[in-house]
């Protein structure tokens, strides 16, 4: 009877588990790896949305989480729980971002302070470029200029603030002092 039935029934694909799809993507089956993207990324999407409020930077981080999840899923200890271990890989990209987006908004509030209180915008255009260059620098390199060369930090506070050594610390002011250099026409503090 089940032979007689086989050919009546639509042949459907069973989906795997968590468990088999992440051993099938351990054992380098990129096919697998779509399907537990396809399987958990709006979930972790929504709870990225929650987490940002909007939707401004939620493409980049579900797709720099699973990127990450990519390179370290040998490290997952428990299979089943893969959704959930997406999620916290996505929590703290999240945590990050926002972190960031504090930062920039503080920095934003500083140079607004430091910009003239006058009724001319043009005069307020060096703190704008000022802003704008350094959206452009790297953070490992925005984070020690800012703090030495706008907070006034000694170079070995910046690095100790910084989790860095000396040495990286003037290296990594020098690099972002050039890339200011380099957008603002050498016109930096």
């Amino acid at each position: 009877m089940v032979a007689a039935l086989a050919h009546a029934l639509p042949l459907t694909r069973v989906a795997d588990d968590d468990e088999v799809l992440v051993g099938r993507v351990l054992r380098g089956d990129a096919l697998a790896f779509r399907d537990l993207y396809g399987r958990h990324s709006r979930y972790v999407a929504g709870v990225v949305y929650r987490l940002m409020g909007d939707d401004a930077e939620l493409e980049d981080i579900v797709q720099d989480a699973f990127v990450r999840a990519a390179e370290r899923l040998p490290t997952l200890r428990d299979p089943a729980q893969v959704r959930a271990w997406l999620v916290t890989i996505a929590v703290r990209l999240t945590q990050s971002r926002l972190a960031r987006r504090r930062r920039r908004s503080w920095i934003r509030q500083q140079l607004l302070r430091a910009a003239p209180t006058v009724s001319d915008p043009k005069d307020r255009a060096p703190a704008d470029e000022l802003y704008s260059a350094l959206d452009q620098v790297p953070d490992r390199l925005r984070v020690p200029w800012m703090l030495h060369r706008v907070e006034g930090f000694r170079l070995e506070d910046v690095a100790a603030s910084c989790g860095v050594s000396l040495a990286t610390v003037k290296r990594r002011i020098a690099d972002a002092q050039t890339r200011l250099d380099r957008r603002l026409g050498g016109a930096t503090p």
